[in-house]
């Protein structure tokens, strides 16, 4: 009994990845006869790459479910190309990071499809945004810190990548994806507010 009581946790922790890239970076490591902290390093990156597949594949599921699929993935992407340049809030832990993600941007889509487009709204979130990315951008992670012009560069691709985004919304014109495109830009906007930096 206690073993089934355990599974639930085990899925919900998300613990699978982590033995999945513990396995596969332990594998990799001894076919390549190196030593421990190579190990490491391959642990975290095959951390990330089946985190963001779990990711992509429950968002999949939660979009189909609901029926707001188009609106999930248009602002997913809106938000993710900000997200790697602005940067932001990060977690300590897969876990934390994949469910915060999730519910995030499940509201995201909900919002997108049921609350009503503004022209007067889009506008100002994308001022708002320019005005973040103008004094805060980029954002540093400790385990990832930008070295000589990259600050310079990723600040720049933000900015060129916020215009691009609005160029879309006024070339499409269509509502659905104007407000999915909104959101997402919206959501990457709230993350690198100074609020969040000592949230783990």
């Amino acid at each position: 009994m206690n073993n089934i009581n355990k599974y639930p946790k085990y899925l919900f922790t998300l613990k699978y990845i982590k033995l999945f890239s513990y396995n596969s970076a332990r594998s990799l490591q001894l076919k390549l006869n190196q030593n421990h902290k190579e190990k490491y390093l391959y642990y975290y990156g095959f951390q990330i790459f089946y985190g963001s597949i779990n990711k992509g594949l429950l968002l999949l599921i939660i979009g189909l479910a609901l029926h707001i699929l188009p609106q999930i993935l248009v602002a997913t992407l809106s938000f993710a190309l900000l997200r790697v340049y602005i940067g932001g809030l990060h977690f300590d832990s897969y876990t934390k990071c994949a469910w915060v993600s999730l519910a995030s941007l499940t509201t995201l889509g909900l919002l997108s499809k049921y609350v009503s487009y503004s022209n007067l709204i889009n506008t100002l979130i994308f001022i708002v945004l320019l005005g973040i990315i103008l004094k805060l951008a980029p954002i540093e992670n400790k385990n990832r810190p930008l070295k000589g012009n990259e600050k310079i560069k990723f600040k720049y691709v933000a900015l060129i990548l916020l215009f691009a985004l609005y160029i879309v919304q006024i070339l499409i014109n269509d509502k659905n994806i104007n407000n999915s495109i909104m959101y997402g830009v919206f959501l990457s906007g709230i993350i690198a507010l100074p609020i969040f930096n000592k949230i783990k």
